[in-house]
Protein backbone atom coordinates (compact mmCIF):
# COMPACT_ATOMS: atom_id res chain seq x y z
CA UNK A 1 0.00 0.00 0.00
CA UNK A 2 2.83 2.43 0.82
CA UNK A 3 4.34 1.89 -2.63
CA UNK A 4 0.99 2.65 -4.25
CA UNK A 5 0.62 5.78 -2.13
CA UNK A 6 4.10 7.01 -3.04
CA UNK A 7 3.40 6.46 -6.70
CA UNK A 8 0.11 8.30 -6.35
CA UNK A 9 1.71 11.24 -4.53
CA UNK A 10 4.51 11.50 -7.07
CA UNK A 11 2.06 11.48 -9.98
CA UNK A 12 -0.46 14.08 -8.87
CA UNK A 13 -0.66 17.81 -9.16
CA UNK A 14 -1.07 19.45 -5.79
CA UNK A 15 -3.79 22.08 -5.53
CA UNK A 16 -3.30 25.04 -3.22
CA UNK A 17 -1.02 27.95 -2.53
CA UNK A 18 2.22 28.09 -0.63
CA UNK A 19 5.65 26.83 -1.51
CA UNK A 20 4.85 24.13 -4.08
CA UNK A 21 8.00 22.06 -3.47
CA UNK A 22 7.63 22.26 0.30
CA UNK A 23 3.94 21.30 0.01
CA UNK A 24 4.87 18.28 -2.09
CA UNK A 25 7.53 17.34 0.46
CA UNK A 26 4.96 17.62 3.25
CA UNK A 27 2.55 15.33 1.43
CA UNK A 28 5.34 12.78 0.94
CA UNK A 29 6.47 13.05 4.58
CA UNK A 30 2.87 12.61 5.77
CA UNK A 31 2.55 9.45 3.72
CA UNK A 32 5.80 8.00 5.00
CA UNK A 33 5.57 9.17 8.61
CA UNK A 34 8.78 11.19 8.39
CA UNK A 35 8.41 13.70 11.20
CA UNK A 36 11.68 15.59 10.60
CA UNK A 37 10.95 15.99 6.89
CA UNK A 38 7.43 17.17 7.74
CA UNK A 39 8.86 19.76 10.17
CA UNK A 40 11.28 20.96 7.50
CA UNK A 41 8.56 21.22 4.85
CA UNK A 42 6.39 23.29 7.19
CA UNK A 43 9.38 25.48 8.04
CA UNK A 44 10.00 25.92 4.30
CA UNK A 45 6.49 27.29 3.79
CA UNK A 46 4.42 24.26 2.88
CA UNK A 47 0.67 24.74 2.67
CA UNK A 48 -0.55 22.37 5.39
CA UNK A 49 -3.94 22.20 3.68
CA UNK A 50 -2.69 21.47 0.17
CA UNK A 51 -4.90 18.95 -1.61
CA UNK A 52 -4.19 16.08 -3.92
CA UNK A 53 -5.23 17.26 -7.38
CA UNK A 54 -6.00 13.91 -8.98
CA UNK A 55 -6.11 10.18 -8.43
CA UNK A 56 -8.00 8.12 -5.89
CA UNK A 57 -7.00 10.49 -3.09
CA UNK A 58 -8.14 13.63 -4.93
CA UNK A 59 -8.94 16.40 -2.46
CA UNK A 60 -7.16 14.74 0.47
CA UNK A 61 -4.76 16.78 2.57
CA UNK A 62 -1.47 15.86 4.26
CA UNK A 63 -3.44 15.38 7.49
CA UNK A 64 -5.75 12.88 5.77
CA UNK A 65 -2.73 10.99 4.44
CA UNK A 66 -0.95 10.89 7.80
CA UNK A 67 -4.11 9.67 9.56
CA UNK A 68 -4.82 7.11 6.83
CA UNK A 69 -1.34 5.63 7.26
CA UNK A 70 -1.38 5.71 11.07
CA UNK A 71 1.36 8.32 11.44
CA UNK A 72 0.07 9.96 14.62
CA UNK A 73 3.11 12.16 15.32
CA UNK A 74 3.06 13.62 11.83
CA UNK A 75 -0.72 14.07 11.99
CA UNK A 76 -0.40 15.92 15.30
CA UNK A 77 2.34 18.17 13.89
CA UNK A 78 0.23 19.04 10.87
CA UNK A 79 -2.83 19.69 13.06
CA UNK A 80 -0.75 21.94 15.38
CA UNK A 81 0.21 23.99 12.34
CA UNK A 82 -3.36 24.51 11.16
CA UNK A 83 -3.82 21.40 9.06
CA UNK A 84 -7.34 20.13 8.44
CA UNK A 85 -8.88 17.08 6.85
CA UNK A 86 -10.69 17.10 3.51
CA UNK A 87 -13.96 16.72 5.39
CA UNK A 88 -13.22 19.73 7.60
CA UNK A 89 -12.25 21.90 4.65
CA UNK A 90 -15.34 20.85 2.72
CA UNK A 91 -17.54 21.73 5.70
CA UNK A 92 -18.92 18.21 6.02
Amino acid sequence: MKHLLLTTIAAVVLVGCGNREASSNLMFAAGMGQIEKAKQAISDGANVNVRMGSGTLRGHTPLDIAIRNGHTKVANLIRENGGKTKKELDGS
